[in-house]
């Protein structure tokens, strides 16, 4: 009705009510600027790519701790591959003996912390520690590769299906680089009478681009013949063979 008052209660009521609707607005703020400033916060160790599955920002190296029960410990869940592979830096507390596996290979743990470079392809690998009594838990870990540094090329992309594991007579080859040293391997081929003389090799440009373990292929002018693994050693290269390619023509040009 125009122009009644309140009555004190009511004028009471109407105060606490407003009172509320002030303390709950200045609540429902602080929680809208805290959850905005905790948008950008990562879980992950510190990284440089940004490109996980869920969008969060995943670490280029992954810390791997296996304890005295075989227990794996991974430092996180994802892992950013670099142009030289996957690094993981590897501290064991396991009995002596014991071996870090990881699905491709495996390597006996070292006594102190040490990182290495895996050619884990993009996608999930597994780890586990063991020894020959007792193995632990499997581990996974997924890989992304935002710098687009993982190729999914093989000999065969080069004309060289693998066609054979023969037990090599010929000791392999060294050199300052890469080219040099299956210019060597070739070479010791060439001297020891093998057929066909061997003339051309590729590099397959296989897994990533700057691994210390490269995959090349060999072979005559038209055919391929072989593949070599070539080593990153402390002089320089080492280069040895491997398999048989079957019998194929090459399906890329020459490069060198």
């Amino acid at each position: 009705m125009a122009g009644q008052r309140l009555s004190p209660v009511t004028q009471s009521t109407a105060m606490r009510v407003v009172a509320i609707f002030a303390i709950l607005a200045i609540v429902g703020l602080g929680v809208w600027l805290w959850s905005n400033s905790r948008a950008d916060a990562s879980p992950f160790v510190s990284g440089e790519s940004s490109d996980s599955p869920d969008g969060r920002t995943a670490p280029t190296v992954v810390d791997v701790l296996c304890d005295a029960n075989f227990t794996l410990q991974v430092s996180s869940d994802t892992v950013a591959a670099t142009a030289s592979g996957v690094a993981v830096r590897v501290t064991s507390e396991a009995p002596a003996g014991a071996y870090l596996n990881y699905g491709f290979g495996g390597e006996l743990m070292p006594a102190s912390p040490e990182t290495w470079m895996l050619a884990a392809p993009v996608g999930e690998f597994q780890m586990s520690c063991s020894t020959l009594e007792q193995e632990g838990a499997v581990v996974s870990v997924g890989v992304v590769d935002p710098g687009h540094h993982w190729s999914d090329r093989t000999p065969a992309s080069l004309g060289c299906p693998i066609g054979g594991v023969p037990s090599w007579a010929v000791s392999g080859g060294t050199g300052a680089t890469p080219e040099d040293a299956v210019a060597q391997l070739i070479a010791n081929f060439t001297d020891a009478g093998v057929s066909p003389a061997l003339t051309r090799f590729e590099h397959a440009q296989s897994g990533y681009p700057e691994t210390s373990n490269q995959t090349w292929v060999i072979g005559t002018a038209d055919a391929t013949f072989m593949t070599a693994v070539v080593t990153e050693v402390d002089t320089g290269y080492s280069a040895e063979p491997d398999f048989l390619c079957a019998a194929s023509p090459w399906t890329a040009a020459a490069t060198t």
